[in-house]
């Protein structure tokens, strides 16, 4: 009985252990906050990405805002959007926030595409907020927002961190701080702009370096000689494809 006991516990700490294995792969997560959507309603994506040196495969678990809904989720090999390979995630719940987990066989950035509810509209001015939580290790987030073509008076708090990338067809994307949040800790963003405005080139800092496609996280850690390269496109590719 003893030994059937202690068996049981074992199994038991090995079962608490393994979200923690998979949170710990990760070196950074990255949002990519997109309010206006893509005619379907607010757009986020969440990038995790594991140390360059690891070993092959990895789970890599990732949490999600409350209410999101996925709709795709995989690898990001760099090349053609449609070799991204798609990967089914588990789901489960860790401090009452819900958290997916997959398996990375290819490379070492994960991405999942979530759905969230439609921004508020008020007359022409949009407001929307999302809040993602990190339920793992301590861990840098990075950020970054796409404001729709022709919105002005653009508002988005936490602050910018670098500049403004306008593309062919006018939208903009607005790089946020970096922060380190430790277990439990949040990364809110909130954003509000007028629809249908002179076209958001003007928003200070802003240029019109034709950025086709949008560069979300061009990261270099000099430790792990790391560059992620996500892109807006690509998503849309996926998904069209």
């Amino acid at each position: 009985m003893i030994r059937i006991n202690r068996i049981i516990a074992i199994a038991a700490m090995l079962v608490l252990l393994l979200p923690a294995a998979a949170f710990a792969n990760v070196m950074e997560y990255q949002l990519q906050y997109e309010p206006a959507g893509d005619g379907v309603g607010t757009l986020l994506i969440v990038n995790a990405v594991l140390d360059p040196a690891a070993t092959l495969p990895q789970e890599v678990s990732i949490p999600v805002p409350e209410g999101a809904t996925l709709l795709w989720s995989g690898e990001i090999l760099g090349g053609d959007p449609g070799g991204d390979p798609q990967r089914a995630t588990t789901t489960s719940e860790v401090d009452g926030v819900q958290v997916h987990t997959l398996t990375l066989e290819q490379s070492h950035t994960a991405q999942l595409e979530l759905l969230l509810s439609s921004p508020s509209v008020s007359g022409d001015r949009l407001n929307a907020s999302v809040s993602w939580t990190n339920v793992g290790e301590e861990i840098p987030v990075t950020a970054s927002v796409i404001a729709e073509a022709g919105a002005s008076d653009i508002v988005i708090e936490p602050a910018r961190s670098g500049d403004v990338q306008t593309n062919d067809v006018g939208q903009t994307l607005h790089p946020l701080e970096r922060k380190r949040l430790a277990a439990g800790e949040s990364y809110d963003i909130a954003v509000s702009w007028t629809r249908g405005g002179v076209a958001a080139g003007g928003v200070d800092g802003a240029s019109s370096g034709g950025l086709l496609p949008y560069v979300i996280g061009a990261l270099v850690v000099a430790v792990a000689a790391l560059v992620v390269v996500v892109t807006i496109e690509r998503t849309r590719a996926r998904r069209n494809a």
